[in-house]
């Protein structure tokens, strides 16, 4: 998916461009030849063209022609920063050829040669004055602006270290479109390299297809990758560019009818399902390259160059999720602050609820695309961080995913240290850094500015039993925050192992309902405290079907101190109880008040059976009828923890209902 500068389209024909040079050896000549009908079968004979190119050099080391046409070869294949040198040699036996000192330039911006690079396009400029047919060699300016970003950039890096995945994850093919789940033990991406020695080529590309892989974290690092299996991979291109952060969700980009569209599909298991294509609002005719769903998935943010409400180039737009249409709304552009005239791509949605990751190639983009940070703030994108050196570099940096905790993040890019074409990379922030060390460069100019704060999330994960079978189950899992009882976040556990894993927004109480057919409803209070990175609540659950007898605690019933009069964080929980009661008509509960051991045991009784009562005749005024409920006040009698802390006597305190 790295935009190549296309090799028989630099209008570098032969002869008339050269000036005066020495007659090329016939050998050579012929070599040249056969290099070039090489390249033109696409990547995958690279190899061999270059070999050729070899060749050829090896009997005319210093020809201008050889050494640029070996210039473009490099700049063209899986390191394009060996192509300098060539370029030099073709420069000083030609100096007065159109768009060398572009060409040098480029080559000089890739090697972060900043200044030489600065130089070499000024010449360009002063030697080029007029409009190129090549939109490519007008570029100038840009790039001149570009390597003064990157010198910049590099004098202020960022505490960060990149790290190249190695040979379990990349390959000499290009490796690409990294997913991660939030909890950091799950990689999915996508990779062009051959699944057999025969594997079929694309006839358009000349590349191999695309296919998705994935690779687990183990104690000494990710494991070996395996393809996806079918559905999920086909015959033709598919790509991984998008992920609901437990996992389960996937967003593939395929050809489809000559335009790239998106598709979705969902994991039981090991299983995934067949991939379908998202609505029409979200797929049009015109190429969509990447999306992500926020936290909540009550949006998905996707790339899409569609000529309505553009900026420029691809833009980032976003949909928000119709309940009534079950299917994404309208798209919505997010503006000249966060687009710009360049392309946008790998747009990545921070499980935050309010950071977002892109890559650019405008802002102040140090060369092709660098991986920025806005938040949102009011309502409104902030303006776009670069997140600098050394997590940017002069080439291709793509499709930026991090885990909820904000300590280790993952990209692509195409570096001096890769095993071939786009490398997937590691990139861990360093702990422990003083704040004004920890730089981040705005994309309005140069300046450093002082990074407020890493992303605040925690990470809960476990596995939803079925008491009786013992065994994991499928359950609707919804998150509300108890503030104002709105849902803030629903999904599902896994159908075969019962696991499930959400990262949420820090600095929220939520209250947790865990559902299911014929089960009685779970509820447990996640305290999130503000500013939290590195946060896991580790939770399994054991539902208990609706037999006489089965009992729960409702976790989020809260009475004033030593009083029968609900709180207003109580809310919640009765919606989930008048739902209970609604959907199985037949159940009967007991509603039963416990206290500490605080108080005499006769005040404690009192007080058990008033909260009782409380909690029945609010869902007598919700509907139900009351003689499906009974209230018993049991007082002090029933600990289910010693009263000797404040912790434990906080779990006394509690509002059971019980199956009748």
């Amino acid at each position: 998916m790295r935009k190549f500068i296309i090799y028989l389209c630099l209008g570098l024909g032969h002869g008339h461009v050269f000036g005066q040079q020495p007659a090329m050896p016939k050998e050579a000549a012929d070599l040249l030849k056969r290099a070039e009908k090489a390249l033109a079968g696409g990547s995958t004979q690279f190899a061999r063209a270059e070999a050729l190119f070899e060749q050829a050099l090896a009997l005319a080391p210093d020809h201008g022609e050889l050494n640029l046409r070996m210039g473009l070869c490099q700049l063209n294949g899986p390191a394009r920063y060996k192509s300098l040198p060539f370029f030099l040699k073709a420069q000083a036996a030609m100096p007065e050829m159109p768009r060398i000192d572009f060409l040098v330039g480029f080559a000089q911006q890739l090697d972060q040669q900043w200044d030489a690079a600065v130089a070499s396009y000024e010449r360009h400029k002063h030697f080029n004055r007029s409009q190129d047919e090549q939109a490519l060699y007008n570029t100038a300016d840009k790039r001149i602006a570009e390597c003064k970003h990157g010198k910049a950039l590099m004098a202020a890096p960022v505490r960060a270290e990149v790290r190249n995945m190695g040979p379990r994850i990349n390959s000499p093919q290009a490796d690409y479109g990294a997913l991660i789940t939030a909890d950091g033990k799950e990689l999915i991406y996508t990779s062009r390299r051959p699944t057999d020695p025969d594997a079929e080529l694309n006839k358009e590309t000349l590349d191999h297809f695309e296919d998705i892989r994935t690779s687990r974290s183990l104690d000494g690092g990710w494991g070996a990758s395996q393809l996806l299996p079918a559905p999920v991979n086909s015959a033709a291109n598919d790509a991984s560019v998008g992920l609901f952060n437990d996992g389960r969700t996937l967003i593939i980009y395929r050809d489809k009818d000559g335009s790239g569209d998106l598709f979705e599909s969902k994991r039981v298991g090991d299983s995934w399902s067949e991939p379908t294509a998202l609505g029409p609002n979200i797929n049009s005719r015109d190429h969509e390259s990447s999306a992500w769903f926020s936290f909540d998935r009550q949006w998905l943010y996707f790339v899409s160059d569609r000529a309505a409400d553009n900026v420029g180039g691809q833009d980032i737009y976003r949909s928000k999720w119709d309940a009534a249409a079950n299917d994404w709304g309208p798209a919505e552009n997010l503006g000249p602050t966060v687009n710009t005239i360049h392309d946008e791509e790998g747009v990545f949605v921070h499980p935050d609820g309010r950071t977002l990751y892109f890559s650019s190639k405008g802002h102040n983009s140090m060369g092709g695309y660098d991986v920025f940070r806005s938040r949102l703030e009011n309502g409104r994108w902030s303006d776009p961080l670069n997140m600098g050196w050394p997590i940017n570099s002069p080439d291709d940096d793509l499709f930026f995913v991090l885990t909820a905790n904000g300590s280790t993040g993952y990209l692509s890019s195409l570096r001096a240290d890769g095993l071939g074409e786009d490398d997937l990379y590691e990139v861990t922030f360093l702990p422990d850094m003083p704040q004004e060390d920890n730089l981040l460069v705005s994309a309005g100019s140069a300046a450093p500015v002082v990074e407020d704060e890493l992303p605040s999330t925690v990470l809960l994960k476990g596995k939803i039993m079925d008491l009786k079978m013992l065994a994991g189950m499928e359950a609707s899992i919804e998150m509300v925050d108890l503030e104002d009882a709105s849902l803030v976040a629903r999904f599902k556990s896994d159908a075969t192992t019962g696991e499930y894993l959400v990262a949420l927004p820090a600095g929220r109480r939520y209250a947790m309902y865990v559902k299911a057919d014929g089960f009685l409803v779970y509820s447990e209070t996640v305290e999130m405290p503000p500013q939290q990175r590195n946060m896991e609540v580790d939770l399994d659950i054991d539902l208990k079907s609706l037999d006489a007898g089965s009992q729960v605690t409702m976790k989020n019933i809260f009475f004033a101190t030593a009083s029968a009069e609900l709180h207003e964080d109580s809310e919640a929980e009765f919606d989930q109880l008048q739902e209970l009661l609604t959907k199985n008509p037949a159940l009967k509960l007991e509603i039963g008040g416990h206290t500490d051991t605080d108080g005499s045991a006769e005040f404690n009784r009192k007080l058990s059976e008033q909260r009782a009562i409380a909690v029945r005749d609010e869902l007598v005024k919700r509907g139900i009828d009351q003689g499906r409920l009974s209230a018993v006040g049991f007082g002090d009698s029933k600990p289910v923890a010693d009263n000797d802390t404040d912790a434990n006597k906080a779990k006394n305190r509690r509002t059971e209902v019980k199956v009748l």
